[in-house]
């Protein structure tokens, strides 16, 4: 399940936020979903779903999605009074108790940046089979951790097959947390669009969550095996660090 939320901006008409601001959109959600329920906040922010010695939070969301915007430094610069941001959960009561505690609290705050919530759309569900295409609201991103490396053990991977193999571990582990099992099919593979990689000068973004920088992929990509696996990627976020702001898609019609 996902909705789609559509923010009036209150602030003044120069309105601005930092270039890197997933942590503004992460205090949001628990505010949020603690305004409702204090009790699931703490769980989802402390425990979340685990598999062995993983944790899953089973969320994610978008960028923001702002129609006419700048760069300026280490900010950007919104020409638009209104924009949308896009979540999903694969678990029911993460989307209700962030919709109730919207009710209770409709205003977003990202720096000085003030947004009052329009409406919430609750977007319907999509049947897949065993391809789909997709396009990315945040960046996906998968990660190995390099011993040979002292300074920055953790490497995140670059597009290709073993990125493509990392995402469908990924999405089993997270298959097996929602369901208690693996799929029946785990097949999968993901091929990235060579035509807007060739238009691209790079198809990676650099992201500083909390002073640590993740690196993502940012490119369509067509995606085939497990229709169940589809579903989880779509729903939960495909790759890492879901919860902070990676791997959202949308379904394309390329």
């Amino acid at each position: 399940m996902r909705i789609r939320l559509v923010f009036n901006i209150s602030s003044s008409p120069s309105a601005r936020i930092p270039i890197n601001y997933n942590s503004w959109l992460v205090s949001a959600i628990y505010r949020w979903l603690s305004m409702s329920s204090p009790e699931y906040a703490k769980f989802l922010h402390n425990e979340g779903y685990r598999l062995d010695n993983r944790v899953f939070k089973l969320f994610c969301f978008s960028q923001v999605q702002i129609k006419e915007r700048r760069i300026d430094g280490n900010w950007l610069q919104l020409d638009s009074k209104t924009f949308s941001w896009y979540l999903s959960s694969a678990k029911s009561e993460f989307l209700s108790h962030l919709s109730a505690g919207l009710a209770m609290s409709p205003e977003l705050r990202i720096a000085d940046l003030r947004a009052i919530i329009q409406r919430v759309e609750e977007l319907p569900l999509i049947p897949f089979e065993e391809s789909a295409s997709f396009t990315c609201l945040s960046p996906v991103t998968a990660s190995i951790w390099d011993e040979d490396s002292v300074r920055h053990p953790t490497r995140y991977l670059e597009a290709g097959p073993r990125f493509s193999e990392a995402i469908r571990e990924n999405l089993i582990k997270k298959h097996q947390v929602i369901h208690g099992v693996r799929p029946s099919d785990d097949s999968l593979s993901i091929r990235f669009d060579a035509d807007y990689i060739a238009r691209k000068k790079g198809i990676t973004r650099l992201v500083d969550f909390k002073g640590i920088k993740v690196r993502g992929v940012f490119c369509p990509f067509d995606a085939e095996g497990s229709a169940e696996l589809l579903k989880i990627g779509y729903t939960c976020g495909f790759g890492e660090k879901n919860s902070v702001g990676f791997g959202m898609v949308e379904v394309s019609k390329r």
